[in-house]
Order: C-alpha cells, then structure tokens, then sequence
C-alpha cells in the first residue's frame, strides 16, 4: 500500500511539474501612468530641428493596466490633461508635471463599450474630437461605422449615428481621424484608400445631429502613407498625420498641413509635408495628434498605438511649429452648403 501511494505521489508530482502548476492570474487595474525621458536621435542626440519642427522632448508612457496601451488618437482638455482613445474601447488620461511624471492619470473603458452580447466589433474606437465649450465628446468606431457622442467627462453616451455615406467603407478602415473645428464643423477621413486617396466627408455641424448636412470629398496622402489622426491648428489651417510601415525600415510617420479652403465638393485634395519622422530618428506606430498653444508658440503632440505588442512602446513626443507670420489671421472654411 505504501508503494502505491508513493507511486502516486510520484505521478502527481510529476504531473504537476510537466504543466508547470496552476496560477491564477487577476486583472491588473492601476491606474498608474510612468514616464521615461528619450532622445529624439541615438547618434545624434543633439538634433532639434524636424523639417518645419523643433524638437522639445519625448518619453515612453507604461502602465501595468492590461488595457493601457493601443492609442489611436489624441486630444487636449481646457485644463491641459491629454485623453487618448485606445482602439479596444478604452480612454487613457493624464496630465504632465514639469514634463517629468503624469498627473491625475485615468484608465477606463467608454461607456457603453463592453457589456452581454457584445464584442471588439461593438468598441474599435479610432479618432476622438473634443469641444472646450461644451465639454462633449465624439468617437468615431470602425466595423459598425459610427459616430458616438458622449456628456462631459464621459459620464454616459448621448447619440448615436451610422452616416449612410460611411457604411460602404470596408469594416476594418472606416472612420480613422475625427476633427472637430472652430466654427463647430466637423471633418471625418476614412482610413480605407481608393486609386491612394482617403474618402473623407465634412459634417456642418455635429455629426450626430440628424439635420447635419455631409460634403463629401477625398484626401490624397504622401506616398506610401496612410491618414492616422489630425487636428485644426489655432490659424485655421489642419495638420495631418500621416503614417507608413515597410520592410525592412520600420515605421516612419510624415506631417502634413491641409489648407481648408481647397475642400469642396468631391474635390481631391492634398498636404505638403513639413516634416518626416523616419530611423535613426524615434518613430513608432505614430497615430494620434494633438495641439497645444500660447501667445508666441504652437505645440504639437504625437503618440503611438503599441498594438499592445512588447515589441512596441506607447511614445509621446512633443514639437513646436513656428507660427506663420501672417497667423493672426484664421483660414476660414468655405461656406456651408457648397
């Protein structure tokens, strides 16, 4: 009997061994955000200057969340904080405290994104606009091409639409970049590419107000370059983001400044570049812009989706834009109803 039972010791423990045992793994739910400083350019660390840009600082964001990470777009609140959309449904916040450690971070998912019945088809969340006035929020969605907008502080979703001019787009390329304007219009540019141009539709107003009025017209990237994200800068004119992988380089990622005048009706328009992001220089998966800006200096800010891979990082960089001389002036959109 003692053989036995030491035989079946035996075969448990070895058992035990060959699966390597039983874990239980939790979910982590910090809502810690780390900083750590970069250098633009490894052999060269004191380059600044990018095209039109000038470097000022970057850093790598971690968080030991399990849904931190993904971000494909970017905007800034009146307060200064960033929120970041994450292409899992999810809103990542912070603010920056010298430019050495974030502040007040947040990690949590959209309302209504994740519930019975419901999939990553139902939150794929791609560009996020923002109106300083009302505090509101809209979200564009891939697969089941929305528009979603949200109350102040995301408390919860107040509308919904499905534009008819959206749903021929291919499931997993739809809405990438959703830029809300200063005179309340909206600008929405597809991530799907037509003969190397974008589909793109300029809303009247808000997007999910049924009597919005929709201009369609197409945007032609750089070469090789696919839309990410973009933003209104302070003078009118837009500044696109613009980002291509290839083998063996990597990513590179290029900027371009859309003059909004030269949008009408099923109109193709272009950008000239003003600056490329490319190795040896820091570049990832770059994906969301965002504007920051004072009485002499226009800040631009990037980040990167890390796909959630280890083989990737969550980058922010910072650039300033020189401001043009005559950008007192805005550059005004055409009229409605063109």
């Amino acid at each position: 009997m003692l053989k036995k039972l030491k035989r079946l010791t035996a075969c448990i423990l070895l058992a035990v061994l060959a699966v390597g045992g039983v874990r239980t793994i939790y979910p982590n739910y910090s809502q810690d955000i780390s900083l750590r400083r970069l250098t633009l350019n490894p052999d060269n660390p004191a380059q600044r200057n990018v095209g039109a840009l000038e470097f000022i600082a970057a850093w790598e964001l971690r968080s030991r969340n399990e849904n931190f990470g993904g971000i494909s777009a970017l905007t800034v609140l009146k307060d200064g904080r960033f929120v970041g959309i994450g292409d899992a449904g999810s809103l990542i916040g912070f603010g920056l405290d010298n430019d050495s450690r974030t502040t007040r971070p947040f990690i949590m998912p959209l309302p209504n994104s994740r519930g019975p019945g419901m999939s990553y088809k139902d939150r794929d969340s791609e560009g996020i606009a923002y109106d300083p006035a009302s505090g509101q929020y809209w979200v564009s969605f891939e697969h089941k091409h929305a528009i979603r907008r949200y109350a102040p502080s995301f408390v919860r979703q107040t509308g919904i639409m499905r534009p008819r001019e959206m749903q021929d787009w291919p499931k997993n390329k739809g809405a990438e970049s959703i830029i809300r304007l200063h005179d309340g219009r909206f600008l929405v540019i597809a991530e799907s590419v037509d003969d190397r141009m974008h589909p793109a539709l300029l809303f009247s107003g808000d997007p999910v107000a049924r009597d919005t009025r929709i201009t369609p017209f197409k945007f032609r990237p750089p070469t090789g370059y696919r839309v990410t994200d973009g933003v209104q800068l302070p003078d009118g004119r837009i500044a696109i983001l613009n980002r291509s992988i290839g083998f063996p380089q990597g990513f590179s990622a290029k900027l371009s400044i859309l003059n909004p005048q030269d949008i009408s009706r099923d109109s193709a328009v272009s950008a000239p570049v003003i600056a490329a992001l490319a190795p040896p220089l820091l570049v990832d998966n770059m994906e969301g812009i965002a504007v920051t800006h004072g009485a002499k200096d226009i800040f631009l800010w990037l980040i990167s989706d890390n796909n959630f891979s280890i083989f990737q990082r969550t980058i922010l960089m910072k650039f300033r834009l020189p401001r043009q001389p005559d950008s007192k002036k805005p550059v005004t959109l055409p009229a409605p109803g063109f």
